[in-house]
């Protein structure tokens, strides 16, 4: 089936090819750009949580991911205070969810499966080493300025969606605020070989603790990123000198060899943009929102913005859903970052990196508290479903809408005033 609209998308990450391929399987033009000349390899997001390995299956994606992933069935949340451990299992959700497991492989990998599928379909293509200089649009149009080694030149297409990270070129063209803040700290992520599993780490695990936080997740057999917190003072060549100091305070035995493969560092935010649409032109992934990574809450929201994207758009290129779906994009994927993923990140942080001895106590036995109660214990690890948001419905602006800013009025009158589409992003 071939609808013949154009979909243009900028930014070659997760949210950007997966929302290539589920339109272009929808019958749509598909042309995805980015400024990069391949496939990004440096240490990103890599572990896959049970509402994303669910996106992955609904695209046909899941088996080739099985084939080179590393599994996980435990999280894990280490106290260095006490010594305790807090375990997770996913195995007791199995009745719950076919899903009842974690994925650990590089997101490079993910686009490598994911371009494999998409360009054996037709009227789909991806250019490297191309600029999004900006954009203009008509009621039935956009026009995309590019830059190229041979020049800028102008692509025309039905609807624009931007996947180009935090910096988002696109967003900027639009004209949105990106409203929030930027942590202090900087982030490390290193690639190391070393035997945790031999020490009983689990494949997803953090620590927590003021000075050395860290979080270590398995990629393959003997394979592992440990991502940390350096100083923001640091040039680069510091932070990159300092490695093997903090690395004693993070593997188990430090005595034992390991090889660093990579490393590198970036800021992290707590920010939204305004809005994810103007028109014709979208906003996914980390180009709407962007998060502090502890915890895999921006990786896993900018997934199902792609998945929300793919329903809605693709619903309207084929007749199926009213132009009006495109605007509950926006809204709702705006609601589940506000609501859930930011708030989420925002505690996952705290809970890692909490300097208050008191706060740390506490805690520790609210985690053993939730580990006592099964069904509490089984909602929690269910709850990242929510990240996939609510199905479309035609009336939602005079049933959901009304039932949230409902909700909100309750905050706001609780909190001195509050609205969604005008929420602030603030330290919690």
């Amino acid at each position: 089936m071939t609808i013949g609209k154009h979909v243009l998308v900028v930014g070659a990450g997760p949210a950007g090819l997966i929302t290539a391929l589920g339109l272009a399987r929808q019958g749509a033009r598909v042309t995805v750009i980015d400024k990069e000349d391949d496939i990004v390899r440096s240490p990103r997001a890599m572990v896959y949580l049970p509402s994303t390995i669910k996106a992955l299956d609904e695209l046909g994606l899941l088996e080739d991911a099985k084939a080179v992933a590393a599994w996980g069935y435990e999280y894990n949340l280490r106290f260095p205070l006490s010594g305790n451990i807090g375990r997770l299992n996913y195995r007791t959700i199995e009745d719950l969810t076919p899903y009842a497991y974690n994925l650990h492989f590089g997101q490079d990998v993910l686009a490598e499966i994911i371009l494999k599928h998409f360009l054996a379909l037709p009227d789909t293509e991806i250019r490297w080493s191309t600029e999004f200089l900006g954009f203009e649009q008509s009621e039935d149009s956009v026009q995309v300025r590019i830059g190229t080694a041979q020049g800028e030149q102008v692509l025309e297409a039905d609807w624009l969606v931007g996947c180009d990270g935090a910096g988002s070129e696109v967003r900027k063209a639009m004209g949105l605020e990106f409203e929030g803040f930027t942590w202090n700290d900087v982030f490390m992520a290193t690639n190391v070989i070393y035997d945790f599993d031999k020490h009983g780490y689990a494949a997803s695990t953090m620590v927590a603790d003021p000075d050395h936080w860290c979080v270590i997740a398995k990629i393959s057999d003997n394979f592992w990123r440990i991502a940390y917190g350096e100083d923001a003072s640091l040039t680069e060549e510091q932070r990159l000198a300092r490695i093997h100091e903090r690395f004693q305070h993070f593997l188990p035995d430090p005595s034992e060899p390991y090889e660093l493969v990579q490393a590198n560092s970036y800021r992290v935010h707590q920010r939204s943009a305004s809005s994810y649409r103007l028109g014709r032109a979208f906003l996914a992934g980390d180009a709407a929102h962007a998060t502090n990574p502890i915890g895999g809450m921006g990786f896993t929201s900018g997934i199902q913005d792609a998945m929300t994207l793919i329903n809605c758009l693709g619903g309207v290129l084929n007749n199926r859903l009213p132009s009006d779906a495109l605007d509950w994009y926006a809204y709702e994927r705006r609601r589940c970052y506000l609501e859930i993923a930011n708030p989420t990140a925002i505690e996952f942080k705290r809970r890692t990196q909490e300097a208050d001895y008191t706060k740390r106590i506490e805690d520790e036995a609210n985690m053993f508290n939730l580990m006592a109660d099964s069904e509490m214990m089984r909602g929690a690890m269910m709850s990242v479903f929510q990240l996939a948001g609510r199905p479309y419905q035609e009336d939602w602006r005079e049933t959901v809408l009304r039932q949230d800013q409902a909700g909100l009025t309750q905050t706001a009158g609780a909190h001195g005033g509050v609205s969604l589409q005008s929420k602030t992003l603030t330290k919690a």
